[in-house]
Formats: structure tokens, sequence, C-alpha cells
């Protein structure tokens, strides 16, 4: 799934914001981290410009905006298993995290990704906020596509998934 024209504005906005060093509106979206989104009251005005309407959970929207409110980077192309991948390197428990993450119930997974993320800025390791963004609409699809391609991307030997022909 591909965002639409509204959602893709929210990011760009988000992305204005770290670009501009907005510092009083990045503190108002890390103010709602750990939140229910009906308390966010410093984030509403970030967030509800672009819901024009109930196509989807607005818990992801301001999920999304707080998360970017504490690591402000932007890499385009890196999903969050690509992002996550270039970490594995770096301690023996990164693994296990990333496992907790795709385990995650969607009901935890805030507190998960808030933690990920940290460990992301912690290393200095951007992703694609449009692309974690696109994935969290999707999240709880009963096929598991984003919780595979995250995989995918982690444990590939390279941050870009190839696919090999296991019959030849």
């Amino acid at each position: 799934m591909s965002l639409d024209e509204m959602q893709k504005k929210f990011v760009d906005y988000l992305l204005l914001l770290a670009k501009r060093e907005d510092r009083g509106a990045l503190a108002d979206l890390r103010s709602g981290l750990g939140m229910e989104p009906a308390s966010m009251y410093r984030v509403h005005r970030h967030v509800v410009p672009y819901r024009y309407r109930k196509t989807c959970d607005d818990r992801w929207y301001y999920l999304v905006a707080t998360l970017f409110g504490l690591f402000p980077e932007h890499r385009k192309g890196y999903s969050f298993g690509s992002a996550f991948q270039l970490l594995k390197a770096k301690s023996d428990s990164m693994e296990a995290r990333f496992v907790a993450l795709l385990n995650a119930h969607p009901d935890d997974l805030d507190g998960h990704l808030r933690h990920a993320v940290s460990l992301l800025k912690s290393y200095d390791q951007p992703l694609d906020w449009y692309r974690l963004f696109s994935d969290l609409l999707q999240w709880e699809s009963l096929d598991g596509k984003v919780q595979l391609g995250w995989a995918r991307d982690f444990y590939s030997n390279d941050t870009e998934y190839k696919e090999e022909n296991v019959y030849e």
C-alpha cells in the first residue's frame, strides 16, 4: 500500500520541521511519546490538519509524529528492517529486540517502536519515515506482509533484499 497524497503531505510536513530545525515543534511531537492520542494536546496541531477523512486509525499518525520528534532523521529507502540490520554488529541483543518488535501485538507496538527508534538514534541510523508510516498502516494485515518484509531486510546480506532462485 502506498500513501495517499494527504498522508505524503503529513510526512513532508514532519520532514520540513526537521529541515527548518523547528525545535519547538519537535519538542511538541516528543511530548506525546508514550501517551494515548486523545491526551497529546501539543501534538494535535501537527496531526489533525492532515486527517481530512477517517481512512485509518489515528494512532498511526500520532505514533509516527511522536517517533519522528524523537529522531527526526530521514534516509530514503531504509525500511525498519534495513535500518535495524546495520545495528546487528553493534550488539548481540539487537536480533532479540528486532524479533520482539516483529512479534509485537498492535497494542504493544508503540512501546517497542519507541525503544527501537531510540536505539536507531543512539547509533545515528536513520530510516525512511514514508515507508514506516505506510508499513504501520498495514501492520495488522492478516498476511503479515510488513513483518515479513522487515525480516527479509533485516536478515538479508545487504540492505536491499535480493530474491534468489533456489531451484537453479
